[in-house]
């Protein structure tokens, strides 16, 4: 590889080589003119104006190196080095280096999708309103328990109570013990194939599948690992572990905001990509030989061959919105 500062001559390659000519001169701060000079150099100038600005660019931790003159003497001396330093490279022809050609298209792509997509990806209040008032069960919750169980039937009550035994015996984080005597004892097939798991369930999931009994012992559960005692009911004799709760949510609009904002947005970008990419395989003709692909063999065992440059930029397919 280049040394890092090649990636950033790049910018200012000579003739792009469909022969688009860049810029080599050192950028000025936008807006700023005037100033004395603190350094010239090569027919180039450096102003106090120039350092104001970018000093004022820096955080405070970072402006705070720059309190004397000799550490802003040090900056100085540091931005003419790497100013020689890329008019040497430029004078060697280094600008038309594969890699630095590819680095500066990678760079140039990267400003693209900033300038294409983040600068222009816009959400109103409306559409995240609307993103609310469809997607309720996302912020408006009730409150649900995770619980693992083993069922038997009215007349099991000696192998119910056995059982119960020797779930008691288990330490409180003996999940696998748990599934263990699920499989081998409980009646309820779709749990069982689950080592007991009922997954998560609100208060009236639970009482609609397995009685308000079932629903009272598990609110009298308080510590995962919990174990109750053998809950009778018209269904059948249960044995129930606590294994997780999950609190209420109810996020209001104004709550919920900043999230579904960030959603839209990078839904809108995703949507503004997948445009511009159709437009420009449109206009550029795209054809794609899915026959000379298919003929392709790939050699996984083989070793990594020689390079023979800089590898391609490569952009990830858009993901399609759900």
């Amino acid at each position: 590889m280049r040394p890092w500062w090649l990636v950033l001559v790049a910018l200012w390659a000579c003739e792009a080589r469909e022969g688009v000519k860049m810029d080599f001169r050192r950028p000025h701060p936008v807006g700023v003119t005037g100033g004395t000079w603190v350094a010239r150099f090569s027919g180039q100038t450096v102003t106090d104006a120039e350092l104001q600005q970018r000093f004022a660019e820096m955080n405070p931790w970072a402006r705070a190196r720059y309190q004397t003159a000799e550490q802003r003497l040090d900056y100085v001396d540091g931005v003419v080095r790497f100013e020689l330093l890329a008019q040497e490279a430029l004078k060697q022809g280094l600008q038309n280096d594969p890699e630095v050609v590819e680095a500066a298209r990678r760079v140039m792509v990267q400003q693209l999708l900033k300038k294409e997509l983040e600068e222009r990806a816009q959400v109103s209040d409306a559409q995240v309103a609307a993103y609310y008032e469809a997607h309720q069960g996302d912020y408006r919750k009730p409150a649900m328990l995770r619980l693992s169980l083993i069922a038997f039937a009215p007349d099991e009550r000696a192998l119910a109570g056995s059982v119960l035994a020797q779930v008691k015996a288990l330490t409180p984080m003996d999940v696998a013990g748990f599934g263990r005597l699920a499989r081998e004892h409980s009646r309820d097939e779709q749990s069982r194939a689950l080592d007991g798991d009922l997954r998560f369930l609100s208060d009236e999931e639970l009482k609609s599948r397995f009685g308000a009994d079932v629903l009272r012992a598990a609110a009298a559960l308080e510590r995962v690992g919990d174990v109750s005692d053998l809950v009778e009911t018209d269904k059948g004799l249960f044995v129930l572990k606590l294994a997780s709760r999950q609190l209420a949510l109810d996020l209001t609009l104004e709550q919920a905001k900043p999230s579904i904002t960030q959603l839209l947005v990078n839904e809108t970008k995703q949507a503004r990509l997948r445009a511009l990419l159709d437009r420009l395989k449109r206009e550029a003709g795209l054809e794609l030989n899915q026959a000379a692909l298919a003929a392709m063999n790939i050699d996984v065992k083989a070793p990594a061959a020689p390079s023979a440059g800089p590898s391609p930029g490569f952009i990830p397919a858009p993901p399609q919105v759900k």
